[in-house]
């Protein structure tokens, strides 16, 4: 497993997540931002932080359901395991560390990487078609919303006929294997070609696209929990469309966890919404701490803890 790589990622994720914090407060007039955190019902914090849970045990239930497709015999305990420790690599860009899961998945089965790695694309892209139907519900709210939303489900969509349309695919491999450095891939790309067919056939995309969607929602509901938290005079529609858009925009940022791109863009939501900005800032803060964080933090110590006793135990079987 590629240890050293991910601690020195994770390590300037962290550093740039502090200077993002200093910089929002900054922003938002740290007196003020400290005001409007004090005034927050932390009462409300279990309920954010089970609606964040809700959230992971609907992407596992997806998760689970690819890792089926595939035919990989994963115990429900090495399953969840591994898809928790997985969270770790939400601050990754695009959350594409999350093919650490393979990496995982080879250490207690053996199975290749490039067999699984196509469950971490397939999940990534059912999560942007989620995200994607929930912005749209409030696209309304931004001039040019309706545009940004239907480009990146058509670029999605496009994406998705490609893999499936199997001359053009295997056309392009073949071509491929005449480069010198590719080439030595191309059994990979073969197995990777092969498992993506399978997780984005259309009759895949109804049930995945589904649990994205309610996945998802359920952190919408946990910002308009900040919102009642806070006393924002703000509906679920617009917690919504916030969270689903900055969401969006992080992703397709590539920047790790969205970092700067996704709360830059709920600050400035909420603020071109009526909310005082250091409200605003605080309502980011909160909603980041619960959802982006509080993942990082699950799948770190699920990762350092449980992880090593499970492999441990597999290898002496």
């Amino acid at each position: 497993m590629p240890t050293q790589p991910v601690r020195f990622s994770l390590l300037a994720t962290l550093v740039l997540g502090f200077l993002l914090v200093l910089l929002l407060l900054a922003l938002g007039d740290l007196r003020r931002t400290g005001e409007a955190l004090a005034t927050f019902r932390w009462s409300l914090v279990p309920l954010l932080l089970l609606a964040s849970l809700v959230n992971y045990a609907l992407r596992w239930v997806k998760w689970e359901y690819y890792c089926r497709l595939l035919g990989l015999s994963l115990s429900p305990l090495e399953s969840a395991t591994v898809f928790t420790s997985g969270l770790l690599m939400s601050v990754s860009p695009g959350k594409v560390g999350e093919v650490l899961k393979s990496w995982l998945i080879r250490e207690l089965r053996g199975v290749e990487v490039s067999r699984t790695a196509p469950i971490v694309m397939a999940e990534r892209l059912t999560d942007l078609m989620g995200l994607v139907i929930l912005a749209s519900l409030g696209a309304s709210l931004l001039p040019y919303g309706w545009l940004v939303l239907l480009g990146t489900l058509g670029a999605v969509g496009w994406f998705i006929a490609v893999v499936q349309f199997r001359p053009l695919a295997l056309l392009l491999l073949r071509w491929l294997e005449g480069f010198p450095v590719l080439g030595r891939f191309a059994k990979s790309l073969v197995l990777f070609y092969e498992s993506s067919v399978r997780l984005l056939a259309w009759k895949t995309l109804v049930p995945t696209v589904a649990l994205s969607v309610a996945s998802w929602f359920f952190e919408c509901l946990a910002l308009y929990g900040i919102f009642r938290g806070l006393e924002l005079p703000l509906s679920l529609l617009v917690a919504t469309f916030t969270y689903a858009f900055a969401s969006l925009a992080g992703a397709l940022s590539m920047l790790p966890g969205g970092l700067g791109v996704t709360e830059g863009s709920i600050t400035g939501l909420l603020v071109s919404l009526g909310a005082p900005r250091a409200t605003a800032v605080a309502a980011t803060l909160l909603i980041r701490a619960a959802t982006l964080w509080f993942a990082a933090l699950l799948g770190g110590l699920c990762l350092a803890l449980v992880f090593p006793r499970l492999a441990a135990h597999r290898h002496a079987a």
